[in-house]
């Protein structure tokens, strides 16, 4: 939230059902690195808003490797103007240690898209395209300096301003000493790194050193032992080119694994990833155990493992109290879901045999075989796989599947308790298909927890298609409508699956009813041409394609008396599977407070016809693996070297990008076409009235 000066007055307004007051359009967002300001400015963010005509300011907190911001200035802005053309859009560090702003100033801001023709006809929508401004902000009694001529003084003259309080100068100074190149200010530079007394002067001095390819590991290890943590932090990170070729730097870094401050451990756990040893497997080991140790940190270290994720949990469970700790199960999963991803297969064989060690505990077991079956199914492989190749010893073998077995006693035993149970059922989506159909179809029934079906239908989705389907839809007619998603979730992710839930369709063993018409519609668009054309038949006709009809059709909605409380009722029964208002739903769709400003007539139209104005970013992809399989969802997140797909319920997939054959998007969003099939025009008003009240409490 920003404060403006008195907007209904500024923009001769009058009030209106929106409220006014949040940034819209918040732009160039830099931080204060001079010396004019007071102490309390430095390393405070200035954010323009060119909706609101100011300058916001907040201060930063740094202690920890994620920062957090707060307000700096109560019930005002570090800048407001009452002039409707200020446009703040950028801000420079300046020379004299002060800020620069740069106001675009324009009459018009906003897109003309989102200008009604009658009102736009009587804007200059260019107006104010030949009057931008530059401002430079001072204090009071700020006196204007003198200009320094950086480019006229000496390399050894530059070194000295290295260690200036104002970020522009050091930064300059830096800059003009790598333009130059000039191998003189090495010695300058090795002193001045003992000598500054300004910690960003040594940390500059260490990249300057580096930018002259003067940098020596005597200067890395003055870095390493610099009494300010950031300074040292920058110093492991220059420190990488050279560790192969230095051990001594190694050591070092692994006694910095457990440096007080985070900055310092979070770039050591980077940093050990760029050596293959047994000293950094040690250090990493120290990172995942120590109690310390952030999500963010722990994202770190298991980034550095790489090919040595096996020879650190070897470390981690031989350690019993680490083992005993709540986090480890979390932290073996992903150790063992990177073995399993890696393509090289001797990390696996490595994790199997140390899973068959004397004194692991059945839950460490599970664990670890657990997160190695994801890893494996990632790249296309399988523990099938695996433990039938030549090169997997028979006596491993044996004893993985005496693994299986005890999990599938487990899972059938009713007397033991229900988190272990669904512990061992999830294990059972990595067992030979024998062992799985065997036992998880008999907990597919309405005396079983929730919970446990559902973790049922996971496996088995994960089997063979060929022998899992049958079982699956065997007991339909008795599974609850959570069962009954979760059952169809699992068979689109393969061709034979869903042709065979689509013939008990058509042969209303399965009613059409029962599908979701999210499924339906992503059916309709299934990359397989016998499911899409099969799937069109049966549900093609349920939904009218003209959807800017059915919105005129509806408008009637608008003059209905709602009741946001009975709209909540709606929410939670249809919408929360995507959206999350509070604590109910999962939050995979836009955030329903950013929209509640809109018109009721705006989101009846999003409502109603959801793929109108659908955001790029929640559209549905399918990807096809090279084993044929179907992952539909989100993109959520990316990386290098995978993708994961987020749906309904917060339910989501990681498929690694050399396993995927085609990455297509739908076109269409999570949200599907048809929602009047479903709700009646009263829930329609009620849930409209429910989004547009939200937050309305605080």
């Amino acid at each position: 939230e920003f404060i403006p000066l008195d907007p209904n007055e500024k923009k001769g307004a009058v009030p209106t059902e929106y409220p006014i007051g949040y940034f819209t359009s918040a732009t160039g967002i830099t931080i204060y690195t001079g010396d004019a300001y007071p102490q309390e400015y430095h390393g405070n963010a200035f954010v323009g808003d060119v909706g609101g005509n100011l300058v916001h300011r907040k201060t930063i907190n740094t202690d920890n490797v994620v920062y957090a911001s707060v307000r700096a200035d109560q019930k005002t802005e570090f800048v407001r103007s009452t002039d409707n053309w200020f446009r703040p859009v950028n801000f420079v560090n300046a020379p004299d240690g002060s800020l620069y702003v740069l106001d675009m100033y324009r009459e018009t801001i906003e897109h003309p898209y989102s200008i009604p023709v009658e009102i736009k006809e009587f804007l200059d929508l260019r107006g104010g395209h030949d009057r931008g401004r530059i401002y430079r902000m001072v204090s009071p009694n700020m006196q204007r300096r003198p200009p320094v001529n950086l480019g006229a003084m000496s390399s050894s003259e530059l070194v000295k301003q290295l260690g200036s309080h104002n970020g522009w100068t050091r930064e300059t100074a830096q800059r003009l000493l790598w333009e130059r190149q000039d191998k003189s200010a090495v010695a300058a530079l090795q002193d001045f790194l003992i000598s500054c007394e300004n910690p960003l002067g040594r940390m500059h001095t260490l990249y300057a050193l580096d930018g002259l390819q003067a940098l020596s590991v005597a200067n890395i290890m003055t870095g390493l032992s610099d009494k300010h943590p950031r300074v040292c932090a920058h110093a492991v990170k220059l420190s990488e080119p050279f560790l192969k070729q230095h051990p001594a730097l190694v050591t070092r870094l692994v006694k910095l694994a457990i440096d007080n401050n985070p900055h310092v451990r979070f770039q050591v756990a980077f940093s050990l990833g760029e050596v293959d040893s047994e000293v950094a497997v040690t250090g990493l080991a120290q990172i995942a155990m120590d109690p310390r140790t952030t999500a963010e940190i722990r994202t770190a270290m298991l980034s550095s493992c790489g090919n040595n994720a096996d020879q650190v949990v070897a470390k981690l469970i031989l350690a019993k109290e680490y083992l005993d700790a709540p986090i480890s199960v979390e932290v073996l999963t992903q150790f063992a879901i990177i073995i399993g991803s890696n393509s090289d297969i001797k990390p696996t064989n490595n994790l199997l045999a140390q899973l068959t060690l004397q004194g692991l505990t059945p839950n460490v077991q599970q664990t670890l075989l657990a997160g190695l079956g994801t890893g494996l199914r990632r790249r296309g492989s399988s523990l099938n796989a695996i433990l039938a190749a030549d090169t997997t010893p028979a006596e491993l073998r044996q004893q993985v599947d005496q693994l299986f077995a005890r999990a599938a006693d487990i899972a059938k035993t009713t007397s033991s308790e229900l988190q272990r149970r669904i512990a061992a059922v999830k294990l059972l989506a990595y067992a030979n298909s024998q062992t799985a159909i065997e036992s998880l179809p008999a907990l597919l029934n309405p005396q079983s927890p929730r919970e446990l079906q559902l973790a049922a239908v996971t496996s088995l989705g994960n089997h063979d298609p060929q022998v899992a389907t049958k079982p699956l839809l065997a007991s339909w007619r008795t599974y609850s409508p959570e069962v009954r998603r979760s059952v169809v979730d699992v068979m689109m992710k393969n061709s034979v699956a869903i042709q065979e839930l689509l013939a008990a369709v058509k042969a209303d063993t399965i009613r059409r009813s029962d599908i979701e018409r999210d499924k339906k519609q992503l059916l309709m668009k299934h990359p397989n041409a016998t499911v899409k054309a099969a799937s069109i038949e049966l549900f093609g006709t349920e939904v009218s394609t003209d959807r800017g009809k059915i919105v005129a059709q509806m408008q009637n909605i608008l003059e209905f008396d709602s009741d946001p409380v009975r709209g909540l009722e709606v929410f939670r029964k249809k919408c929360s599977g995507c959206h999350q208002v509070g604590k109910i739903g999962t939050q995979i769709a836009p955030d329903l407070s950013s929209v509640k400003n809109k018109s009721a007539a705006d989101l009846l139209i999003a409502i109603l016809d959801p793929n109108r104005e659908a955001q790029p970013n929640f559209n549905v992809y399918t990807v096809v693996t090279l084993q044929g399989q179907i992952f539909t969802g989100i993109i959520a997140t990316e990386t290098s070297n995978s993708i994961t797909l987020r749906r309904a319920e917060g339910k989501q997939d990681v498929i690694l990008r050399s396993n995927i054959d085609e990455l297509i998007s739908t076109g269409i969003s999570l949200m599907p076409e048809g929602f009047e099939k479903e709700l009646t025009p009263q829930n329609i008003a009620d849930i409209i009235a429910f989004v547009k009240s939200i937050g309305d409490s605080k």
